[in-house]
């Protein structure tokens, strides 16, 4: 089709859904009665996670219905139309459409495009569509076909885009969705089983010596009569220099392999002058682990807290229940035991239960994972510092952390402590006792909240996170803060027993002294689930039992790492590299 009838197409077809008054798409009655298929015609290992895939589709909706125009007169998702004239189209001349023929991806992707900016498409209800698509198929294919559909069903339930053109290019491509075919190499010579020469390492640089050194290739400098190239493993980096022939298929990325005999270039930078390449793999090096920026403080971490006689622990990482004020979990299932289990959101119990067995003090390095939006992030995992001392106390523990972070960051700034309204009031310019300036402030700076509570305590704290806590400098402890506390902390409101540390503004971590009474905590727990939206299998029985045991009165800190290591200062490499230079020549 050209781009002149595509777009006749589409506007036909918005005038079809135009013509009458659109209701609901009765989604879970056409999704879950295709889904029957799934039980009585070859049945599929993972059925369930089908099932559980579906419940969360339909969790988005519900979708406007529409008279289709492929399928007059029936009603459904407009959707639902973007995918059959899709495949249609993309169809061969005389052939079936897919998956019974091929789908040419240019006309598919033309005419998905063309289709998608007239017609309003949301993902969530194309992916509807094509999950009852691939149902309704499934009772009319062999057994090779319909083993395909059901892995074609699973990538859609579980997707890895957001892109209605390339979600239909995917899902319609020859390959597999689920194991997308490897990128083809240039090389293809059998790759050695041999690990990685890195010993020479120690010996560079090594005047005349003859070295074998290996690493990935950083930058590459052509000149008329020799390649220079950049190599590097770990701390280590050294200048190459390589005949023009080897030196032409060198790209930086390149894992490498080379030995030749060092010396120095006329600019009197070491180098290795290459004989010949070992081996030779090219590519490209895969970003670093989220984590990887954090060990370096790891260490010093560890050393300072073991200074202070805090003894290091080890949570599970799954457990068959969760608690943690209103945080979410990410649900799995244990087939082996058949049940349910969560990663934990906080250590939190583990360490209490330390602390009661007899340790004065503990702490736990390690991630915790909230299913929610934070800060713009969507599946949200982060490492955690979190500690207990049965013999400090709130303000002993502040002192504590703030030295700890002086001492594992660049930061040399003194502790200050400051109450919450003193600080609110010098930065922003209203007290927060004033609760008609209050409200007024919150309503021009954060709108939203406004429209849904007028407890002034809540807006202070909004407007805290949303523009005053920025202003801090220097290392900061908040104390006396509104509105609610955790049932674990001591006190309620502006006597809670609670201190928040900043630095330069940004929030670091909460120190508190544990609530002891567990009759108390009971009744505070009891009036959060008042307003808890998500009670499933969330359990503090385990809490109050600890607790109901005598637990001693402690006081605990938890600390984002992760924001931590964003203070640190850069580490200073052991070798330092000369910058490249273009005018490069042999001795």
């Amino acid at each position: 089709m050209t781009t002149t009838s595509l777009a006749t197409l589409a506007d036909a077809i918005a005038a079809t859904h135009g013509s009458t008054a659109p209701t609901t798409w009765d989604a879970p009655t056409e999704l879950l009665s295709a889904a029957a298929v799934l039980f009585t015609t070859h049945p599929a290992d993972g059925t369930d996670e089908l099932l559980a895939g579906i419940a969360r589709l339909l969790g988005h909706g519900p979708h406007p219905a529409v008279t289709l125009h492929a399928d007059p007169p029936a009603r459904g998702p407009r959707e639902r139309d973007i995918l059959h004239h899709a495949l249609a189209t993309a169809a061969e001349p005389g052939r079936p459409p897919w998956p019974h023929g091929p789908a040419d991806p240019a006309r598919l992707a033309a005419t998905a495009h063309a289709l998608t900016v007239t017609i309003p498409c949301r993902l969530t209800a194309l992916r509807a569509a094509a999950v009852l698509h691939l149902l309704r198929l499934l009772p009319d294919t062999d057994e090779h076909l319909h083993r395909d559909l059901i892995r074609r069903t699973a990538w859609l339930l579980d997707p890895r885009t957001d892109d209605p053109v390339t979600l239909l290019l995917t899902l319609t491509a020859s390959d597999d969705p689920l194991a997308p075919t490897p990128r083809s190499r240039t090389h293809t010579r059998e790759r050695p089983l041999e690990p990685l020469p890195l010993a020479d390492w120690d010996l560079w640089p090594a005047p005349d010596q003859v070295l074998t050194l290996s690493g990935r290739i950083t930058a590459v400098r052509a000149h008329s009569h020799i390649v220079f190239a950049d190599l590097a493993w770990d701390r280590h980096s050294a200048q190459l220099a390589v005949d023009p022939t080897a030196g032409a298929d060198l790209h930086a990325g390149d894992l490498l392999a080379a030995r030749g005999t060092c010396s120095t270039s006329r600019s009197g930078r070491p180098t290795l002058f290459v004989r010949h390449l070992e081996r030779h793999e090219p590519g490209a090096p895969p970003p670093l682990p989220g984590a990887a920026p954090l060990t370096p403080l790891l260490g010093p971490l560890r050393a300072h807290l073991a200074a202070a006689d805090f003894r290091e622990t080890m949570s599970p990482v799954l457990t068959d229940g969760y608690f943690g004020g209103a945080a979410r979990p990410f649900t799995t299932w244990a087939h082996a035991a058949g049940r349910r289990q969560y990663l934990r959101v906080t250590t939190e119990l583990n360490l209490l239960a330390v602390i009661a067995a007899g340790t004065a003090r503990c702490y736990e390095i390690g991630p915790s994972f909230r299913n929610e939006g934070q800060r713009g992030r969507t599946a949200v995992e982060f490492v955690m510092l979190e500690a207990y001392a049965a013999d400090l106390t709130l303000d002993q523990a502040t002192v504590y952390l703030a030295d700890l972070v002086t001492a594992t960051t660049g930061i040399t700034a003194p502790l200050a402590r400051r109450t919450f309204d003193d600080a609110f009031a010098e930065i922003s310019g209203i007290h927060p006792a004033d609760t008609t300036a209050v409200r007024a402030l919150a309503a021009e700076r954060t709108p939203y909240t406004a429209e849904h509570t007028d407890d002034p305590d809540r807006l202070a704290r909004r407007l805290w996170r949303h523009s005053v806590r920025q202003h801090l400098r220097g290392l900061t402890a908040i104390t006396h803060i509104p509105g609610p506390a955790s049932p674990l902390i001591a006190g309620t409101g502006r006597r809670a027993q609670r201190a928040w540390l900043y630095a330069d503004g940004l929030e670091l971590a909460e120190i508190a002294a544990n609530e002891r009474d567990p009759h108390q905590m009971a009744a505070a727990f009891a009036t959060q689930f008042t307003a808890d939206r998500h009670l499933a299998h969330r359990t503090y029985q385990q809490v109050i039992d600890l607790y109901d045991s005598a637990l001693p009165p402690c006081v605990g800190f938890g600390m984002s790492v992760t924001r931590l290591a964003g203070l640190r200062p850069a580490p200073v490499p052991t070798q330092r590299r000369t910058p490249a230079r273009t005018t490069e020549r042999t001795p």
